[in-house]
């Protein structure tokens, strides 16, 4: 991935920048409070599943680009999952679903162990030698084989003891700091953003590791038995 013959991670890592944020990432957030129509809710446990695949990909990794880092890959798989049609450039929208996803990710890699002194500069600064350690102790906790691994993106996304929906946090958080309270997320994508051919390829494997139809089949058939259940 190259912008004006400038090299993968030198364009990464300038990508990211402090902004502060001048509205909210749903604007209807503040008049809906903690209710959430049901399309949001679907697009929500979307991000949700295209992160935990994301993360799954990312950890899996093994064609890193001539100086690109794990920071480097996290985080292009992550603009991936934000980037609708993919010309690199993060407009103000697209920057909404990529705070409400790294968000995400920051829960998910959390529930497996990560610190958060260790997420913040993960996800906020893109270390690489941070992304090498959370990497390998993701790598250590995932559960093996592809149906464990995908009931774990599902439990994820469709946890019933999720009660703070994440775009509600991420509303949240960006009121906070207003107040003075720290941000997880504090940084934004800015500029123009390529992704390179094996990054593309990342992106494609978690997406149909989260969207194939066998993944939607199982869950169809998880949400009915829930459902029979009385759980959500």
């Amino acid at each position: 991935m190259k912008l004006a013959n400038r090299a993968v991670t030198d364009v990464l890592r300038d990508a990211m920048k402090s902004r502060a944020s001048t509205k909210p990432v749903l604007d209807s957030a503040e008049d809906t409070g903690t209710e959430l129509m049901g399309a949001d809710d679907f697009t929500l446990k979307d991000i949700k599943l295209s992160v935990a695949a994301v993360i799954q990909q990312w950890v899996e990794t093994d064609d890193l680009d001539d100086g690109e880092t794990y920071a480097d890959r996290l985080l292009a798989l992550m603009i991936g999952t934000a980037d609708e049609n993919h010309d690199g450039d993060i407009t103000d929208d697209e920057q909404g679903v990529l705070d409400i996803a790294l968000n995400a990710a920051w829960d998910y890699l959390s529930s497996k162990g990560a610190s958060d002194e260790d997420l913040d500069v993960l996800l906020n600064d893109w270390d690489g030698d941070v992304a090498d350690r959370v990497r390998d102790l993701v790598a250590s906790v995932l559960p093996e084989g592809e149906d464990e691994s995908d009931s774990d993106i599902d439990n994820f996304a469709f946890s019933a003891s999720d009660q703070e929906p994440a775009l509600d946090a991420a509303y949240k958080m960006k009121m906070a700091i207003r107040k003075g309270k720290k941000m997880r997320i504090r940084k934004r994508v800015s500029g123009t953003v390529r992704l390179s051919a094996a990054q593309k390829v990342g992106l494609r494997k978690a997406r149909m590791k989260s969207h194939s139809a066998t993944a939607r089949m199982r869950r169809a058939k998880s949400m009915k038995i829930r459902r029979k259940a009385g759980l959500k």
